[in-house]
Protein backbone atom coordinates (compact mmCIF):
# COMPACT_ATOMS: atom_id res chain seq x y z
CA UNK A 1 0.00 0.00 0.00
CA UNK A 2 1.32 3.50 -1.02
CA UNK A 3 -0.21 6.86 -0.80
CA UNK A 4 0.54 9.53 -3.45
CA UNK A 5 2.11 11.64 -0.33
CA UNK A 6 4.45 8.93 0.60
CA UNK A 7 5.48 8.21 -3.27
CA UNK A 8 5.61 12.13 -3.59
CA UNK A 9 7.79 12.72 -0.55
CA UNK A 10 10.66 9.47 -1.64
CA UNK A 11 10.70 10.79 -5.44
CA UNK A 12 11.54 13.97 -4.24
CA UNK A 13 14.16 12.98 -1.71
CA UNK A 14 15.93 10.66 -4.76
CA UNK A 15 15.66 13.95 -7.38
CA UNK A 16 17.54 15.76 -4.24
CA UNK A 17 14.40 18.62 -4.10
CA UNK A 18 14.34 18.10 -0.62
CA UNK A 19 16.56 16.70 2.07
CA UNK A 20 16.45 13.13 4.16
CA UNK A 21 13.62 13.91 6.75
CA UNK A 22 12.15 16.80 4.65
CA UNK A 23 8.87 17.11 3.52
CA UNK A 24 7.35 18.54 0.42
CA UNK A 25 5.15 21.91 1.22
CA UNK A 26 1.60 22.15 -0.02
CA UNK A 27 3.01 23.81 -3.11
CA UNK A 28 4.77 21.63 -4.09
CA UNK A 29 3.01 18.20 -2.62
CA UNK A 30 0.63 19.80 -4.96
CA UNK A 31 2.86 20.01 -7.94
CA UNK A 32 4.28 16.84 -7.34
CA UNK A 33 0.38 15.16 -7.51
CA UNK A 34 -0.05 16.54 -10.65
CA UNK A 35 3.08 14.90 -12.17
CA UNK A 36 2.25 11.61 -10.41
CA UNK A 37 -0.83 11.46 -12.20
CA UNK A 38 0.17 12.96 -15.44
CA UNK A 39 3.23 10.20 -15.56
CA UNK A 40 0.93 7.34 -14.55
CA UNK A 41 -1.27 8.76 -17.44
CA UNK A 42 1.41 8.39 -19.87
CA UNK A 43 2.14 5.03 -18.55
CA UNK A 44 -1.42 3.48 -19.62
CA UNK A 45 -0.98 4.38 -23.32
CA UNK A 46 2.25 2.14 -23.59
CA UNK A 47 1.00 -1.61 -23.57
CA UNK A 48 4.30 -3.00 -21.57
CA UNK A 49 3.28 -0.50 -18.32
CA UNK A 50 -0.28 -2.05 -18.35
CA UNK A 51 -0.17 -4.64 -15.63
CA UNK A 52 -3.14 -6.36 -16.79
CA UNK A 53 -5.93 -6.88 -19.90
CA UNK A 54 -9.50 -6.87 -18.32
CA UNK A 55 -11.96 -9.00 -20.14
CA UNK A 56 -15.76 -7.36 -20.31
CA UNK A 57 -19.02 -8.86 -21.70
CA UNK A 58 -21.55 -7.35 -23.78
CA UNK A 59 -24.84 -8.83 -24.38
CA UNK A 60 -26.13 -8.27 -28.29
CA UNK A 61 -29.27 -6.68 -29.07
CA UNK A 62 -31.03 -7.93 -32.22
CA UNK A 63 -30.96 -4.86 -34.76
CA UNK A 64 -28.48 -3.17 -32.90
CA UNK A 65 -25.09 -2.69 -34.24
CA UNK A 66 -23.59 0.19 -32.56
CA UNK A 67 -22.61 -0.12 -28.84
CA UNK A 68 -20.63 2.45 -26.51
CA UNK A 69 -18.10 0.97 -23.69
CA UNK A 70 -17.18 3.57 -20.63
CA UNK A 71 -18.72 4.95 -17.64
CA UNK A 72 -22.77 4.92 -17.95
CA UNK A 73 -22.25 3.46 -21.76
CA UNK A 74 -23.95 0.22 -22.61
CA UNK A 75 -21.00 -1.55 -21.65
CA UNK A 76 -20.97 0.65 -18.35
CA UNK A 77 -17.11 0.19 -17.23
CA UNK A 78 -14.08 2.56 -16.77
CA UNK A 79 -12.60 4.01 -20.78
CA UNK A 80 -10.23 1.89 -22.13
CA UNK A 81 -7.44 3.11 -23.15
CA UNK A 82 -7.30 0.36 -26.35
CA UNK A 83 -9.35 -2.79 -27.17
CA UNK A 84 -7.08 -5.50 -28.01
CA UNK A 85 -7.48 -8.22 -31.28
CA UNK A 86 -8.51 -10.95 -29.06
CA UNK A 87 -12.23 -10.14 -28.72
CA UNK A 88 -14.70 -12.82 -29.60
CA UNK A 89 -18.38 -13.46 -29.55
CA UNK A 90 -19.57 -16.52 -27.72
CA UNK A 91 -22.61 -18.24 -29.55
CA UNK A 92 -24.21 -21.34 -28.37
CA UNK A 93 -21.20 -21.76 -26.94
CA UNK A 94 -18.77 -21.56 -29.39
CA UNK A 95 -16.06 -18.57 -29.71
CA UNK A 96 -15.84 -17.05 -33.14
CA UNK A 97 -12.91 -14.28 -33.43
CA UNK A 98 -13.94 -10.73 -34.23
CA UNK A 99 -11.58 -8.99 -36.58
CA UNK A 100 -11.09 -5.61 -35.98
CA UNK A 101 -11.57 -2.92 -38.27
CA UNK A 102 -9.94 0.61 -38.74
CA UNK A 103 -11.90 3.76 -40.17
CA UNK A 104 -11.18 2.46 -43.83
CA UNK A 105 -11.97 -1.19 -43.65
CA UNK A 106 -15.70 -0.40 -41.86
CA UNK A 107 -16.34 2.54 -44.62
CA UNK A 108 -15.71 -0.32 -46.80
CA UNK A 109 -18.58 -2.61 -46.44
CA UNK A 110 -21.22 -2.13 -48.80
CA UNK A 111 -24.01 -3.33 -46.98
CA UNK A 112 -23.93 -1.99 -43.68
CA UNK A 113 -27.18 -3.34 -42.65
CA UNK A 114 -26.94 -7.18 -42.91
CA UNK A 115 -27.28 -9.34 -39.92
CA UNK A 116 -26.25 -12.59 -38.91
CA UNK A 117 -26.39 -14.34 -35.23
CA UNK A 118 -22.71 -14.21 -35.08
CA UNK A 119 -20.82 -10.73 -36.12
CA UNK A 120 -16.94 -11.14 -37.68
CA UNK A 121 -16.27 -8.18 -37.33
CA UNK A 122 -15.56 -4.82 -34.84
CA UNK A 123 -15.19 -1.75 -35.83
CA UNK A 124 -13.78 0.36 -32.64
CA UNK A 125 -13.97 4.09 -32.46
CA UNK A 126 -11.81 5.62 -29.63
CA UNK A 127 -13.96 8.82 -28.77
CA UNK A 128 -14.08 9.97 -25.62
CA UNK A 129 -15.10 10.17 -23.09
CA UNK A 130 -17.16 6.82 -24.51
CA UNK A 131 -15.70 4.38 -26.84
CA UNK A 132 -17.83 3.30 -30.05
CA UNK A 133 -18.04 -0.36 -30.98
CA UNK A 134 -19.56 -0.70 -34.52
CA UNK A 135 -20.29 -4.91 -34.86
CA UNK A 136 -20.66 -6.78 -38.26
CA UNK A 137 -22.80 -8.17 -39.98
CA UNK A 138 -25.62 -6.69 -37.58
CA UNK A 139 -26.06 -9.14 -34.26
CA UNK A 140 -29.37 -10.38 -35.00
CA UNK A 141 -29.79 -13.12 -31.63
CA UNK A 142 -30.08 -11.65 -27.70
CA UNK A 143 -28.13 -15.03 -27.46
CA UNK A 144 -24.94 -13.48 -28.44
CA UNK A 145 -22.42 -12.15 -25.68
CA UNK A 146 -19.52 -10.07 -26.86
CA UNK A 147 -16.06 -10.72 -25.01
CA UNK A 148 -13.90 -7.66 -24.99
CA UNK A 149 -10.51 -7.52 -24.15
CA UNK A 150 -9.50 -4.37 -23.14
CA UNK A 151 -6.39 -1.77 -22.02
CA UNK A 152 -7.42 0.30 -18.40
CA UNK A 153 -6.53 3.46 -17.61
CA UNK A 154 -3.97 3.17 -14.66
CA UNK A 155 -5.18 4.45 -11.45
CA UNK A 156 -5.27 8.30 -10.35
CA UNK A 157 -4.64 9.64 -7.51
CA UNK A 158 -7.29 12.27 -6.24
CA UNK A 159 -5.64 13.15 -3.39
CA UNK A 160 -2.25 13.17 -1.83
CA UNK A 161 -4.02 10.51 0.93
CA UNK A 162 -5.48 8.48 -1.82
CA UNK A 163 -3.95 4.88 -1.34
CA UNK A 164 -3.27 2.39 -3.87
CA UNK A 165 -2.51 -1.31 -3.62
CA UNK A 166 0.54 -1.55 -6.38
CA UNK A 167 1.58 -4.63 -8.40
CA UNK A 168 4.90 -5.74 -7.55
CA UNK A 169 7.59 -3.61 -8.81
CA UNK A 170 5.19 -0.52 -9.55
CA UNK A 171 6.38 1.14 -6.24
CA UNK A 172 9.78 1.62 -7.16
CA UNK A 173 9.21 2.06 -10.82
CA UNK A 174 7.31 4.72 -9.67
CA UNK A 175 9.39 6.63 -7.20
CA UNK A 176 12.39 6.55 -9.42
CA UNK A 177 10.58 7.48 -12.25
CA UNK A 178 8.51 10.61 -10.66
CA UNK A 179 12.07 11.43 -9.72
CA UNK A 180 13.39 12.15 -13.13
CA UNK A 181 9.71 13.40 -13.75
CA UNK A 182 10.82 16.20 -10.90
CA UNK A 183 13.84 16.62 -12.86
CA UNK A 184 12.77 20.28 -15.33
CA UNK A 185 10.99 21.44 -12.51
CA UNK A 186 12.41 21.23 -9.16
CA UNK A 187 16.07 20.30 -10.50
CA UNK A 188 18.38 18.05 -9.74
CA UNK A 189 18.84 19.64 -5.76
CA UNK A 190 22.35 18.86 -3.90
CA UNK A 191 22.67 15.41 -6.06
CA UNK A 192 26.27 15.10 -7.69
CA UNK A 193 26.02 13.79 -11.33
CA UNK A 194 27.33 10.46 -9.71
CA UNK A 195 24.56 10.18 -7.92
CA UNK A 196 21.95 11.97 -10.35
CA UNK A 197 23.33 9.06 -12.48
CA UNK A 198 21.99 6.02 -10.09
CA UNK A 199 18.90 7.49 -10.07
CA UNK A 200 18.49 7.51 -13.92
CA UNK A 201 19.57 4.05 -13.96
CA UNK A 202 17.43 2.65 -11.03
CA UNK A 203 14.55 4.45 -13.36
CA UNK A 204 15.23 3.15 -15.97
CA UNK A 205 15.76 -0.74 -14.71
CA UNK A 206 12.96 -0.56 -12.21
CA UNK A 207 10.69 0.45 -15.17
CA UNK A 208 12.23 -2.12 -17.77
CA UNK A 209 11.32 -4.65 -14.88
CA UNK A 210 7.56 -4.49 -15.25
CA UNK A 211 7.21 -4.20 -18.51
CA UNK A 212 9.20 -7.39 -19.38
CA UNK A 213 6.82 -9.12 -16.95
CA UNK A 214 3.87 -7.51 -18.53
CA UNK A 215 4.88 -8.66 -22.30
CA UNK A 216 2.84 -11.02 -23.50
CA UNK A 217 4.29 -14.59 -24.70
CA UNK A 218 4.73 -14.19 -28.19
CA UNK A 219 2.72 -17.33 -30.09
CA UNK A 220 3.40 -18.60 -33.56
CA UNK A 221 1.01 -17.78 -36.44
CA UNK A 222 0.37 -19.28 -39.72
CA UNK A 223 -1.49 -18.50 -42.84
CA UNK A 224 -4.62 -21.02 -42.95
CA UNK A 225 -3.48 -22.02 -46.51
CA UNK A 226 0.04 -23.39 -44.74
CA UNK A 227 -1.80 -25.04 -42.66
CA UNK A 228 -4.45 -26.56 -45.40
CA UNK A 229 -2.27 -27.31 -47.58
CA UNK A 230 -2.02 -30.74 -48.73
CA UNK A 231 1.84 -32.12 -48.94
CA UNK A 232 2.88 -35.57 -49.61
CA UNK A 233 2.91 -37.95 -46.57
CA UNK A 234 5.27 -41.14 -46.66
CA UNK A 235 6.59 -43.50 -44.31
CA UNK A 236 10.29 -43.32 -43.39
CA UNK A 237 9.90 -47.21 -42.28
CA UNK A 238 8.45 -48.81 -45.17
CA UNK A 239 10.44 -49.65 -48.22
Amino acid sequence: MATAFSLITRAMRLSGAIGSGEAPDDDESADGLDALNTMLESWSIERLSVPYIVEETLTMVPSTSAYTMGSSGDLNTDRPTRVEDSCFIRYADIDTPLTLLNYEGYAAIVDKTTQSNVPEYLFVDMRNPLVYLTFWPVPSSASAVAHIFSWKQLQQFSALTTVLALAPGYKRAIEYNLAIEYDPEFGEGGLTPQMWDKVNRIAVRSLANIQRINAPSPIMRSEAGVLTRRRPVGNIYSG
